[in-house]
This record gives C-alpha cells, sequence and structure tokens, in this order.
C-alpha cells in the first residue's frame, strides 16, 4: 500500500498533464526504439514495425508524399554520431505542429519505389502528440567537405546547419520546381573551362586525343560531391518564384547564403535541404552587375547573342516565326530588352549572333534592331553592314546569321564586307569588316570578325559526342576553327587588317580543341578561365569569346557583362509574358555579351598596386596570388619572361629580385587577361610556372 507521500505525488503527477496529454509513464506504452537503431550506419535503414518518440522538425504537406520529420530530442538519441536520430513520416493530411513532442507507431522502408524514393520512411503511422511546443533538437553542423552520399547518410532527416556560406550554381528548375542547386567552393565551372580533354599542363595547344580525360571526369564528380539541392517544400509547381530578393525579384547563379538551415532529404535521386520557416529560413545575397566600365578608351565594340531575333514579315505578322518569337507581343518584349542592353553598352561597334537570316532590306530583321536602337539613341546613331546578300547571307546555310552594327560618327566601314566562302564549313559562316577610326587625328583600323560555330547539341559519327567533355559536333568546331585560321590569313588580312579582333558564339569552352587551335595560329584567347558566359545544367563555361591577334595584346581589355546566363529564364521573355520587364536588359538573352574596350596608344591600368597574378590551376585552399619565390643571395640579378601559352614572349624584365618583385604588377598591368608562362632564371635556377592574370 503506498504512502500518503507517494499518493501525494501521483496525485501531483496526475494534475499536472491534462487527459490526452499524460506522460507515457501513466498510459501503457509498447517499446521504444532508437531512430538511430532503425536507421543503422549502412546505406538503407532496417524495415520493420517500430514505434518511435521524437519531436516534430518539419511539416510539408506538399511533398510527393507529403508527411512530416520528427527527430529525436538532443539528450534522447543513440548517442551514436554515425547513424541519423530521424525519420520522415508518411502522412499528406498529418495534423502535427512543428515542436510536437510525439510517439508514432508505423512501418520503415526505405527503397527506390515510391513513398520512399530512397530515403527512409515511416509509413502508415499511428500519431499521438504527447505535448506540444518541445525545444527543437539541435542543428547537426555538417562537415566542411564534400556532400557525397556516404558523407551525409548519418544526417538524413536531421536538422542540418552548413558550416560556410553556399553559392548558388544553378536556377533552371527555379520556376519549374522550386528548386535551386547550391554549392560550398564558389561557382560550379565545366570541366572544360580548366581540365584540356588531350592536353596535361592545359597550357598545350593539341587538339586530338583523350589522353586527359579522367582528369575531367574527376573534375566532374567532385563538382557533384559538392553540391547539392535547396528545395522549396513542396512538389507543385511554385505560384511565384522562391527564395528570390524582394527588390531586384531574382535570384542568380553566384548569389550566396551565408548561414543555410534546414532539413536534409533525399529524393530523385539527389541529397536536398527541405526550407525551415521564420528566422531559420534562407536568404540569399543577391546582386546584379553593373555595365563595366573602362578608361579612356578610342573605341568601345560589343559581342551579343540576340537569342534568335526574328521579326516576323517585318510588318507586324508572320508569327510565329521559326525560332524566336511566337507572337507578335512577346517579340515587343524581346525586342525591347534586347535594346535595352545595347544601349545601356553603348558600343561603337556590336557583333551580332542569331539574327534572322533575311537580308537587310527595309523589313529586314537586322533594320528592325537599327530602328529600334536609333529611337533610343537617337537618329542615325546606329547603321548595319551590308554583307553581300539581300535576301540571305551569302554561303550561309542556317536561318540565322552573324551581322554588324556601327556608329557612323565613330567608325567608317573600309572596303566590303567579308563573308568565308569555303563551301560545307560553316553553318553561319564568319563576317568580317575593316574599320577605320573617325574620333583619332590619326585615323586607327582593325577587322571585327564575327563568328557562330556549331552548337554542342547533336553530331553523328565522327560528331558523335565523345564523352570528353566536349559534346556533340566537337569535330565540326575543330573544322571550322581551321578554317577561321585560314580566312584570316588569306582574305581578312591581306584586305589590309593588322589588327583583327574576333568575337561571338564559339560553343567552345576555355580549354577545349576548337580554342586550342586558334591559340597554336598565334591568336590569343583575351580572358582567363574564371570568365564566363553561358551556364548549362548547372555549370557555368564560356562559350563567347573574344580572341585576338598578339598585336592588340596590351591594347584591350575585355569584360563580360553576366546579366543572362546566371539569371532564371522564367524572367526570359518567352515564359514571362506580359509579365516581362522590358525596360531590363536581365534574361534579354541565354548568353552574357562581351564588352571590349580598344585603346591603340595602350592601356592605362586602373591599379597598379594590387596584385591580378595568380597561381595557375589553383592550389588546393583557393587561389592564391602569384610572387616570385625566395631565392638564396648568391642567386644574384634574375632574368623574367612571359609568355602566352603557344610561345610569343610578351614581357622580359631583368634586376635584382627584390626590385623585380617590386614592379611585377606594374610591369604586366598591360597584360590582357589570361594564361601565361613565366620563366625565371639566374644563377643556379631556371624554373617555370603558369600563371593566370585576371
Amino acid at each position: 500500500m503506498p504512502t500518503i507521500s507517494t499518493r501525494f505525488a501521483a496525485l501531483a503527477l496526475i494534475s499536472a498533464f491534462p487527459i490526452g496529454s499524460r506522460p507515457a509513464a501513466a498510459q501503457s506504452t509498447p517499446a521504444i526504439t532508437h531512430i538511430g537503431t532503425i536507421q543503422g550506419t549502412g546505406p538503407a535503414a532496417t524495415a520493420g514495425t517500430y514505434t518511435i518518440e521524437g519531436v516534430v522538425t518539419g511539416v510539408y504537406p506538399g511533398l510527393s508524399p507529403g508527411g512530416f520529420y520528427v527527430q529525436e530530442a538532443t539528450a534522447a538519441t543513440d548517442g551514436n554520431p554515425a547513424t541519423s536520430d530521424a525519420l520522415y513520416v508518411v502522412q499528406p493530411e498529418a495534423k502535427v505542429k512543428i515542436g510536437d513532442n510525439v510517439r508514432i507507431t508505423g512501418t520503415v522502408l526505405e527503397s527506390a519505389d515510391a513513398p520512399s524514393y530512397t530515403q527512409a520512411v515511416l509509413t502508415q503511422p499511428t500519431v499521438e502528440v504527447l505535448w506540444p511546443k518541445n525545444q527543437l533538437p539541435d542543428f547537426s553542423v555538417l562537415p566542411a567537405g564534400q556532400y557525397s552520399s556516404a558523407d551525409l547518410e548519418r544526417f538524413e532527416g536531421m536538422r542540418v546547419q552548413f558550416p560556410v556560406p553556399l553559392t548558388v550554381a544553378d536556377v533552371y528548375s527555379l520556376k519549374q520546381r522550386g528548386e535551386l542547386i547550391l554549392t560550398t567552393g564558389g561557382t560550379l565551372y565545366q570541366p572544360t573551362q580548366f581540365i584540356d580533354p588531350n592536353d596535361n599542363p592545359a597550357t598545350g595547344t593539341a587538339s586530338t586525343g583523350t589522353s586527359n580525360v579522367a582528369a575531367v571526369n574527376a573534375y566532374q564528380t567532385a563538382n557533384l560531391e559538392r553540391s547539392l539541392v535547396l528545395d522549396d517544400g513542396t512538389a507543385a509547381k511554385p505560384t511565384t518564384m522562391p527564395f528570390v530578393d524582394p527588390v531586384l525579384g531574382t535570384v542568380r547563379v553566384g548569389s550566396t547564403v551565408a548561414r543555410l538551415r534546414g532539413i536534409m532529404g533525399f529524393s530523385y535521386g539527389k541529397w536536398r535541404i527541405q526550407p525551415l520557416p521564420g528566422s531559420d529560413a534562407p536568404s540569399f545575397n543577391v546582386r546584379r552587375p553593373a555595365v563595366p566600365t573602362f578608361g579612356r578608351l578610342d573605341l568601345k565594340i560589343a559581342s551579343y547573342n540576340v537569342l534568335n531575333y526574328f521579326n516576323g514579315d517585318g510588318a507586324g505578322g508572320g508569327f510565329p516565326t521559326p525560332r524566336g518569337a511566337k507572337t507578335a507581343e512577346d517579340f515587343a518584349r524581346q525586342r525591347a530588352k534586347i535594346i535595352a542592353g545595347l544601349v545601356a553598352m553603348n558600343a561603337d561597334i556590336i557583333g551580332l549572333s542569331e539574327m534572322e537570316n533575311d537580308g537587310f532590306g527595309p523589313e529586314s530583321a537586322v533594320q528592325d534592331l537599327v530602328n529600334g536602337l536609333n529611337q533610343v539613341a537617337g537618329a542615325g546613331t546606329y547603321a548595319f553592314i551590308n554583307d553581300g546578300g539581300a535576301s540571305q547571307q551569302p554561303n550561309n546555310t542556317d536561318v540565322i546569321r552573324c551581322a554588324i552594327l556601327y556608329k557612323p560618327a565613330t567608325v567608317a566601314p573600309m572596303k566590303a564586307a567579308m563573308v568565308a566562302a569555303t563551301p560545307g564549313v560553316f553553318e553561319r559562316p564568319p563576317l568580317a569588316q575593316l574599320f577605320t577610326t573617325r574620333r583619332t587625328t590619326r585615323p586607327d583600323t582593325l577587322v571585327l570578325v564575327v563568328n557562330h560555330f556549331k552548337s554542342k547539341s547533336s553530331g553523328k559519327g565522327v560528331d558523335a559526342d565523345q564523352n570528353d567533355g566536349q559534346g556533340g559536333s566537337n569535330d565540326r568546331r575543330r573544322t571550322q576553327a581551321r578554317e577561321l585560321v585560314q580566312f584570316l590569313n588569306k582574305t581578312v588580312k591581306p584586305a589590309g587588317a593588322r589588327r583583327v579582333i574576333c568575337i561571338g558564339d564559339y560553343n567552345s569552352n576555355y580549354e577545349e580543341d576548337p580554342l586550342d587551335i586558334l591559340r597554336a595560329a598565334g591568336l590569343v584567347v583575351v580572358t582567363p578561365p574564371t570568365s564566363a558566359s553561358y551556364v548549362f545544367k548547372g555549370l557555368t563555361g564560356s562559350l563567347d569569346h573574344c580572341i585576338v591577334t598578339p598585336n592588340m595584346v596590351g591594347f584591350i581589355d575585355v569584360h563580360k557583362w553576366n546579366i543572362n546566363s546566371g539569371e532564371p529564364n522564367s524572367l526570359q521573355y518567352d515564359a514571362a509574358g506580359p509579365d516581362t520587364d522590358t525596360k531590363s536588359p536581365f534574361r534579354s538573352s541565354d548568353h552574357d555579351p562581351v564588352l571590349i574596350g580598344v585603346n591603340f596608344k595602350g592601356l592605362a591600368p586602373t591599379s597598379i598596386s594590387a596584385s591580378r597574378l595568380y597561381m595557375y590551376p589553383n592550389p588546393e585552399g583557393g587561389a592564391r596570388a602569384f610572387a616570385l619565390p625566395e631565392l638564396p643571395a648568391t642567386t644574384g640579378p634574375i632574368s623574367l619572361e612571359m609568355s602566352l601559352p603557344q610561345g610569343a614572349t610578351m614581357l622580359r624584365l631583368q634586376g635584382p629580385q627584390a626590385l623585380l618583385q617590386a614592379q611585377l604588377n606594374r610591369a604586366t598591368a598591360h597584360l590582357a587577361p589570361g594564361l601565361y608562362v613565366l620563366r625565371i632564371k639566374g644563377q643556379g635556377v631556371d624554373a617555370t610556372q603558369r600563371v593566370m592574370k585576371e
């Protein structure tokens, strides 16, 4: 028989908990199994019927299947850090709330089929809320390394926090599925931006073979292992885009989240973070770049992919068009955005790709674009180059073409336009024009060549995707690169061109074969591998390049204005429809424009004190500024040479090491961005180092 004191304690316990919410000790309690025991240390949970207890950490009725996550309180786990302490409970009509302490009996399974989709789930649950508003389990801080399946299995279903900021790598599925691809360590690059499939080191110019493909694949594997999905907590198409900046109305590739917290879920083959509400909701730092600026210039040149600019029949009808706008209203939106971008850049010469190939008559697409530009910039501000085809560009087999616009007030075309005439090589032949300046007291001349190589999307036989990172039709692009060299040597330069600037869409990333062919011919790719213009399947690369004759190095500066590739395609005119921001150039195309500054007297650097030389490739631990190595005093004076990868020497310095180190930034300030081979020679020293100039 109980004593008076024990009877009083029992009454106090009963009164502290109302009916229906009594603690487990007051009711018949089934055996409780630790969630860690169910999850185990292997790749899959142990199937069976269990009773668990834990705290509801997130409720997601819109997932497929709908349900909620439950995690054991921090002090109630099995104490094994190798096992997850959480499960997903399948219950689309769940009545629980975040913070509820629950007891659940149900069947655990994990398979590739519904409703699991390779995530451990508890099905057919019987849910009892023991008491509400409990303290939530602590966030588990994830390791700072890469995130492979093996790394994350022990955090499945748990509240997690990343120890470092994350970067947005892809926004392609944001509008359709409410998903972002996030990555540690910054932007995910196409492997062939840095890794040459047939050269190691990548500064070589071989354009055949597959000796280095293993390194390309390893780079891509590393990309995958440091990326995962941020979900919006529902499987339905979002009515409004999640995660966007409330002022800018966008979230971009390159945007960052300083502290990401959420629940680690898994479905459709990917680890994904399900967001939390309130102060733990993801918040992104989103910035849009301003128009690149230069110092004093003689000319400004732009390269712009105009996203299949088709103006119908030129009289308001003729829609839908073969590749461009489907309606006259859509074309008006497309036109307005492209004009906004072109006017903002205010270039003297503009090279265009993906213009409709319908000649140069009064109803042609190119005349329509010039009309629109001059309406905004002023009558007569721009004119176009007559390529010689009244109804279709010569030697062009495609419905799109390259085109050139220019300001008659600042430059004048000399001689006739030149179109690569070799049949059967180009779908869209290179278009070249020799210009003379009007601004300087002594006119200067240069040739602009606009290119659009074959795309990566298809190919058969030798043009099939070789699984070397370069995509389909690479052999076709190699042939086009060789023919471009012939066009320059046999047609363009004999027309009186010493200085040549080749721009456009080469459909080749920085270290791919077509660019190596151009480098091997003595041309210079003016931008480093980190300079990007296109995003495909979450990987950032550069298909759009400025390639010049070596005599332009030191007289040219190049910037890519990232207004398109990093933006959600749902902002594009054909997806946004009436909601298109027609005054904004952002997402006016899928490629970023390239802006080029030319000073025929030589560029004056904006800063000669800040280092722009970096070790290449980046050493482990991230980018590191280049400095001359410490050499013994017995070395004496040293000589330093900086050469282009294909061999042409661009700079020679000689003197004491301390003096050369002090002068290095000043001496290299005029060099174009890109890769260089630096050679140091002295008493007992002869060393080379690849460096990248940003």
